[in-house]
């Protein structure tokens, strides 16, 4: 069974989440590590606007892993998102070797309400900068 559904934890809808992804810049690139749903459908890494539509077209309740032990399955949606996001940083052991080029990438850790899966949705600030720099040399 999902962790994630035994601890704290909020319910929003995948088409929230798919809205908030494109108000975050539709040509950011994400990653997802561990649903086989999302996997199976969309190659990663992949833009904010693909990771959107595949999103709206699965059209299903997802939950959020919450840090607040209040957290009971209220029902939130896209505002929200902001303030619950956690930093890729924040969960990555110092180990004395210099600066980490991705330090505030952002994650959520998501289960859908009817999968056992829980899985990573991870901002990818490399991938976009190579994407970014490519368009900017082909002009």
């Amino acid at each position: 069974m999902s962790a994630i559904k035994q601890g704290p934890h909020y319910e929003i809808d995948s088409s929230e989440l798919a809205a908030w992804l494109e108000s975050q810049g539709v040509d950011r690139w994400w990653n997802v590590d561990g649903d086989p749903l999302l996997t199976g459908r969309v190659s990663f890494p992949c833009p904010a606007d693909e990771l959107a539509a595949e999103l709206r077209a699965i059209n299903r309740p997802l939950l959020l892993h919450a840090k607040n032990p209040d957290a009971k399955g209220q029902r939130i949606d896209r505002t929200r998102l902001d303030e619950l996001v956690s930093r890729l940083f924040g969960n990555l052991p110092a180990n004395g070797r210099g600066s980490v080029a991705w330090p505030s990438d952002r994650l959520f850790y998501f289960c859908w309400k009817d999968s056992p899966y829980d899985w990573m949705l991870i901002e990818d600030s490399l991938t976009t900068k190579a994407e970014m720099d490519q368009i900017s040399e082909a002009k």
